[in-house]
């Protein structure tokens, strides 16, 4: 097994990604030689200054509205996500001039959340509200309801092929059709094929401008063993890139490799012969095909080999092909799974999380020209969480602490689930201290925490003799559920009765809720230029999660970003009890020892991001700003082969983890 996944590695390296210029082709129009003449633009007046403030306030009523319903589905309040829609979109709380705007975007937000039924009811409601639908989302709504009205899904073939003539029904209405029939109607795979056929027959589709469809067929008759099927629609798109004389797209084959993975990781004479026809037919892989290739080595245990794709995936990077947020999230998995063996060694290649973690803000900064802010697809709120998830699993509660000191950096916020990571697992750990025996001589960061004031200022020195003289401290009960996994459920251990939720409660304090200010966190942020929305953000007073909230008591507050500046405060107490526990004798330099160790920590996980030329960061500002938007959650699974698929962890020690990267089928909010 071991030398055919080598051999993977090698074919990797065979494969030539093309270069491609950063220089983008513009295109200008003139008479003669004499160049259209730039006119000024008008003088802005006190009214269009009045319609430009209120039109950017309606478009931000319906950002949050779209934020918040997105939210809502990660809640355990997502089945009513249907009547918050409709109350919010009430006439008396949501009636302006944007009205025809929320309702149009409100209805592709449901279909790309495959959230059928709450987009047809928003539909009827907006043409009984007099507006016209735009085309494609009538010609959507149409193709849907026809499935929908038919008790045999095979009846409405026919009405089908005259709705796929209409110029306005394109590939996305045919793909939330697609979908629809999957995971509503249940439909068999070969009348989903079927229709694949027909739309693309009926509407001169070449088969190569539409690998992402191409790529969902062969899934689903991958999935289904009907290889053959899948084989000639692979055949027929190679076919169709020859014919229009273009270069073939990997998306169909990283879906074939994606799901061949999923059946059966072990198969690696398939991955393998798939590979060899990519490198025959000269089809560069992307980013899916290393995603895909890295899992595979991960789940047989073979981080090495995981580690040297990856190194060849950075070797080979090029405007086209970027590390994507899977990619590290594997990375990150593979430390993790790593870490937990018992003898588990030091291997060539295999890279340490912090510097796992630097080289995702690298990549992030390099798409977007040295703006944090920036869109990418290499770092998302997921890859974060799993980052936190990460240091805490190795209890490295000062890269931790950088991690949740970086979100507002980043345009992140914490959230309930950073808050139950953090103190599921110290609470797990002062339990399990309390349980074992100690040595002669031994200080634990339970001790640390324990005997902790909430709002003193921390003297290392001190702590010591504070133990020692055995003042009180909230008590630890042997009774209530006790677990030795290194991340047991959040839900489990915060729900716990008695003492448990006193130690809770105490930690809670240590992060000093009360108190917005940063100034006692220790400076692990980047110096740089940095937006005014972030200073904003900084000085303004969010949401902090109580107890009740944390353990599900009450119903958190929709659309609430948490506060990170409390979550950080208490990883840094963190950090601090653990280098006290290590070595707790007298040290009169232990200021100058955390300096050192922050400064460390900082150099490895923190790239530089100085803007040294204003003027160039705001123009690249306006660049990004024109770029278009990605999907609202970067978390959720990618229906597109392009943007990198979505790495299912089946089998993890957190079941919320292993939730958000399931697609959710029977829920339908996967895009």
């Amino acid at each position: 097994m071991l030398p055919c996944i080598l051999r993977l590695v090698v074919h990797i390296n065979d494969f030539r990604i093309p270069k491609f210029s950063s220089a983008r082709h513009t295109f200008t129009r003139s008479f003669g030689s004499v160049p259209a003449p730039r006119c000024a633009p008008p003088p802005k007046t006190t009214v269009d200054s009045s319609m430009h403030t209120e039109r950017k306030a309606h478009r931000a009523g319906i950002n949050n509205l779209l934020l918040a319903a997105d939210r809502l589905l990660e809640s355990r309040h997502a089945h009513t996500i249907q009547s918050y829609i409709m109350d919010k979109i009430s006439a008396h709380k949501f009636y302006n001039s944007y009205r025809w705007v929320a309702f149009t975007r409100l209805i592709r937000f449901s279909l790309s959340r495959q959230l059928f039924s709450m987009a047809i009811v928003l539909y009827d409601r907006l043409v009984s509200e007099g507006f016209a639908p735009p085309s494609s989302i009538r010609a959507t709504i149409i193709a849907i309801r026809l499935v929908d009205s038919s008790e045999d899904p095979q009846d409405a073939v026919e009405p089908l092929t005259q709705v796929f003539a209409d110029e306005s029904y394109d590939t996305a209405a045919f793909m939330h059709l697609f979908y629809f029939m999957l995971s509503v109607k249940k439909a068999p795979i070969p009348l989903v094929d079927n229709l694949a056929h027909i739309y693309t027959t009926t509407r001169k589709i070449e088969l190569c401008s539409c690998p992402d469809l191409i790529g969902e067929v062969v899934r689903i008759n991958t999935q289904a063993g009907r290889l053959d099927a899948a084989q000639c629609w692979l055949h027929a798109f190679e076919e169709s890139s020859q014919s229009e004389d273009v270069g073939m797209d990997a998306s169909p084959f990283a879906a074939l490799l994606h799901t061949l993975m999923r059946i059966d990781p072990r198969n690696t004479p398939a991955l393998q012969a798939i590979l060899e026809k990519m490198r025959t037919a000269g089809i560069p892989p992307n980013i899916s095909i290393f995603n895909t290739l890295i899992w595979v080595n991960v789940k047989q245990g073979r981080f090495q080999e995981a580690f040297e794709l990856y190194h060849v995936l950075v070797a080979q990077r090029s405007e086209q092909l970027v590390p994507s947020d899977v990619t590290f999230k594997i990375l990150l998995r593979a430390v993790r799974l790593l870490s937990q063996k018992r003898r588990s060694m030091r291997l060539p290649n295999v890279m340490e999380p912090r510097q796992i973690f630097r080289e995702m803000l690298e990549c992030h900064l390099q798409q977007t020209g040295g703006q944090p802010l920036g869109r990418s697809s290499s770092l998302s709120a997921s890859a974060l969480q799993m980052a936190l998830r990460t240091f805490i699993a190795r209890r490295d509660y000062l890269g931790a602490s950088v991690v949740v000191r970086l979100l507002d950096a980043f345009g992140f916020s914490a959230d309930l689930q950073s808050y139950r990571i953090v103190l599921a697992h110290l609470l797990s750990r002062i339990k399990r201290e309390a349980k074992s025996a100690r040595r002669p001589g031994e200080y634990r960061l339970a001790d640390f925490l324990m005997h902790l004031r909430p709002d003193e200022r921390i003297d290392l020195n001190d702590m010591t003799s504070r133990i020692q003289d055995g003042q009180p401290t909230p008590q630890l009960s042997s009774q209530g559920p006790m677990s030795t996994d290194l991340h047991p459920s959040p839900s489990l251990l915060l729900n716990s009765e008695g003492s448990s939720r006193d130690v809770v409660s105490h930690i809670l304090k240590l992060s000093e809720p009360d108190r917005c200010s940063d100034e006692d966190l220790l400076d692990v942020a980047p110096s740089t230029i940095i937006h005014s929305s972030v200073r904003a953000r900084r000085h303004r007073r969010m949401y902090v999660p109580t107890m009740p909230v944390l353990c599900g008591d009450d119903a958190p507050p929709i659309n609430n970003r948490c506060s990170s500046i409390p979550l950080a405060r208490l990883l840094q107490k963190a950090f601090l009890g653990n280098l006290w526990a290590s070595s707790p004798s007298f040290n009169p330099r232990w200021h100058t020892l955390v300096q050192r160790v922050v400064g460390d920590a900082k150099k490895s996980m923190v790239p530089p991001m100085d803007v040294a030329d204003f003027a160039k960061a705001t123009e690249s500002r306006k660049h990004l700003d024109r770029k278009p938007g990605l999907p609202f959650a970067l978390s959720r699974k990618r229906r597109s082969a392009r943007a990198g698929w979505e790495i299912e962890f089946v089998g993890g020690d957190d079941v919320s983890e292993d939730e958000s990267s399931h697609p959710r089928e029977a829920r339908g909010d996967g895009q």
